[in-house]
């Protein structure tokens, strides 16, 4: 039993930011960033966001790379087809980016009013190990495109 509840410890102190300049202990926080063609302001709505990095790898040549998962809930809340390219950029708690990463699977391609649920893992590599222990942001950047606009019909 002692054994369980060491490792619930740790799992938990694995996945908050170290502390602050409050002192107090940072949960890992997620953002969204919408970037639309015009007249599509508002057609995209993201429903739920998830992601969980996991324990880091040494890395080769003094660099450190960690693993993590993703999900995203895209919803198309406008009357037209849009296509949404997004990246995924990784910030510590005084929001410089440590790192960004493109998810394969792109573009999410959603007709009027469809829901779709996008999941995967992601890779961040830093130069400082300890970039993990900072860790305190995921923002998810969203282009939403029509198709029309990138030479494609419906």
């Amino acid at each position: 039993m002692s054994m369980g509840i060491a490792l619930l410890l740790l799992l938990g102190g694995c996945f908050a930011a170290e502390d602050g300049p409050s002192g107090a202990v940072e949960a890992l926080r997620s953002e969204v960033e919408f970037v639309e063609d015009a007249g599509l302001e508002g057609s995209v709505s993201i429903d739920s966001l998830t992601w969980l990095p996991f324990f880091p790898e040494p890395g080769f040549g003094g660099t450190a790379e960690f693993e993590g998962a993703f999900a995203a809930v895209f919803s198309n809340v406008g009357d037209a087809t849009v296509w949404v390219r997004y990246d995924l950029r990784f910030f510590d708690q005084e929001e410089f980016l440590i790192d960004a990463f493109i998810p394969f699977g792109q573009p999410v391609i959603l007709s009027a009013g469809e829901t779709r649920r996008v999941e995967g893992d992601f890779l961040i590599r830093t130069d400082d190990p300890r970039d993990f222990e900072r860790l305190a942001l995921m923002k998810l950047v969203a282009h939403i495109r029509r198709p029309s606009q990138l030479g494609i019909r419906n």
